[in-house]
């Protein structure tokens, strides 16, 4: 666990780093998303049982919990393949197992951390809180641990990192726009609500509107948890086997 916590540190440490590029990625860009969606276009929006800014808000926080383990963990494969880092990992006396698991866990942290500032901009910003705050990180831990799992699949199946990254880029857009994200999947009618059944941020999404507002059309909250969490124990194999094939033969 020590090497664990060393490699986060690591993480921590280049982000301070670039503490300017941080804030931006962390602060600024859900704070203009909640004002100009949630607080100027959701206070003249009014939706079934709510709101539509008690729509968007749960999507903003769907968006960063799955873009910080992307920028984490696919981060970091990334420049340890650009910057040649990779063989540093490699010489360190862990077994692949636990690299890999350092690497899921910082992504782990970075994508709750996300979460949680963006839910203390919704408070501030738009006077929203979720009803428990049991929910709200149970989902948040659910969705970090699969986009980690997945940045890792993507990135580490193709034969080499530069080419999972085209793919990496292109998934961003459907799960943003597509992922019932500015818009809950009530709204949605077929064949648009069968595609969003395809993509994670919209269980989290819905999840999350029930954790705000019960009032709000949603999924069942036990249906996406239990959804959430059985692709995690899905994807988390093929991620080791990924990994493991990967870096049990380092040719790059």
């Amino acid at each position: 666990m020590k090497f664990v916590f060393i490699m986060l540190l690591r993480d921590l440490t280049a982000d301070a780093k670039a503490i300017n590029l941080a804030a931006v990625r962390l602060v600024l860009q859900p704070a203009v998303y909640l004002f100009v969606f949630g607080y100027v276009v959701g206070g003249m929006l009014p939706t079934e049982g709510g709101r539509y800014s008690e729509i968007i808000a749960p999507g903003i926080i769907a968006i960063t919990v799955m873009t910080g383990p992307f920028v984490t963990v696919g981060g970091s494969i990334l420049s340890g393949y650009y910057f040649r880092t990779m063989e540093a990992w490699l010489l360190a006396p862990v077994t692949l197992r636990t690299l890999m698991l350092a690497k899921v866990l910082s992504g782990l942290f970075y994508g709750l951390v996300s979460g949680t500032i963006v839910g203390l901009l919704i408070w501030l910003i738009l006077g929203l809180a979720p009803q428990s705050l049991l929910m709200p990180y149970l989902l948040g831990a659910s969705g970090a641990l699969f986009f980690s799992f997945l940045s890792i699949v993507i990135l580490l199946f193709p034969e080499t990192p530069d080419k999972g990254q085209e793919l990496f880029s292109f998934l961003l857009m459907p799960m943003t726009f597509f992922g019932c994200t500015f818009y809950s999947y009530s709204m949605l009618a077929p064949p648009f609500s069968y595609l969003a059944l395809l993509l994670p941020t919209t269980y989290i999404s819905e999840g999350l509107r029930a954790a705000y507002n019960p009032a709000l059309p949603h999924m069942d909250s036990t249906f996406v948890v239990l959804g959430l969490l059985l692709a995690v124990a899905l994807l988390y194999p093929l991620a080791g086997w990924v990994f493991r094939r990967r870096f049990r033969d380092f040719t790059w």
